[in-house]
């Protein structure tokens, strides 16, 4: 079995990095190769643990093995125990794994900026490329949903739009093989037992969805993999096309609104059509990402004429044409 590679390096060789490290074969594996192959990385590498306490000693365990491995490599370390996270969880009537998700990559945010890093490394591997992939499928995502997890992503939290770049080297490798890589160089980890419970959605996928499909296909994984490789570059294409004749279209933004020329908009072709509308909406408001498919072609239709507004079309924003200006804005203070 070959051994892993490291992909491109996409900063500095002076600049700093956060790695997510769980404890758990992916992101051990992922700070071993890190160690081995970037240079001067006990300078560069910042290790980032979250403990959830949410498995009783054994969440301590995990983070005290990560400690002593990070104190074995001159490493810094740095932890984060959320208070009442079930509770928090319970209150706001939110899944363990998203809320979870939510304090993971905002401690992450939290960490880059104040060890001036370039962003995050996580360990996403093949298998989680295709769990990605099959659970928006049967959400019923389009091909932006399909194109996965990115090797390089930027993502924005709050009010204050501030950006976190994140790295996934090991996203075409499968889990197999970063258990190997761990082996040979001696390195020990943790296993995590609740990943062989079905309690949570993904894990439903991982034990039962995806082994029930292999049947037809023993190389599912793989080829689910690739569908969100393919798809990911298609859609960065599609993304630069929509914002180049997004530009034609010489709308206007203001604080809480943005409105557009609605015949200019009407000779866009479909795909982009719902591409820029969608654009629009989750520049007016990060909830608008939970905007269905059927709402995005309900503020086409009232963009174009074929349906009369203004519309309350969810997550606080309001659609429409006066005339033939196509609008679309968020209500509130």
């Amino acid at each position: 079995m070959n051994p892993l590679t490291l992909s491109p390096i996409p900063f500095s060789p002076r600049s700093k990095l956060i790695v997510g490290v769980s404890g758990g074969s992916d992101s051990m594996g992922l700070l071993r190769l890190l160690l081995a192959k970037l240079p001067m990385a006990p300078k560069r590498l910042v290790v980032a643990h979250v403990n959830y306490r949410l498995r009783g000693r054994n969440s301590f365990r995990d983070e005290e093995a990560v400690r002593l491995f990070c104190r074995q490599w001159g490493l810094t370390f740095k932890c984060f125990r959320p208070r009442d996270f079930k509770k928090k969880a319970t209150k706001e009537k939110r899944s363990v794994q998203d809320l979870a998700r939510e304090i993971r990559y905002s401690f992450f945010l939290k960490l880059t900026r104040r060890e001036k890093a370039w962003g995050v490394a996580v360990a996403h591997h093949q298998e989680d490329q295709a769990e990605t992939v099959l659970d928006r499928l049967l959400r019923g995502a389009g091909a932006r949903g399909l194109s996965g997890l990115r090797p390089l992503q930027t993502l924005t939290f709050g009010k204050d739009s501030a950006r976190l770049r994140i790295w996934r080297p090991l996203l075409f490798f499968p889990k197999e093989k970063i258990q190997y890589y761990l082996k040979s160089a001696g390195v020990s980890w943790r296993e995590d037992g609740s990943n062989r419970g079905n309690e949570y959605r993904r894990n439903q996928i991982r034990n039962q969805v995806l082994p029930f499909l292999s049947r037809w296909n023993p190389n599912l994984t793989e080829v689910l993999a690739r569908v969100g490789e393919v798809t990911s570059e298609e859609d960065r294409w599609m993304e630069e096309l929509s914002r180049t004749l997004g530009k034609r279209l010489k709308g206007r933004w203001g604080r809480r609104v943005y409105s557009c020329p609605s015949t200019k908009f009407q000779k866009m072709p479909m795909a982009l059509k719902r591409r820029w509308v969608r654009s629009v909406a989750e520049k007016l408001t990060e909830k608008a990402r939970g905007l269905s498919f059927d709402r995005i072609e309900e503020i086409i239709r009232l963009w174009v004429g074929d349906e009369s507004g203004p519309r309350d079309l969810g997550f606080g924003l309001v659609g429409g044409r006066n005339r033939n200006q196509a609008f679309l804005f968020l209500k509130g203070k």
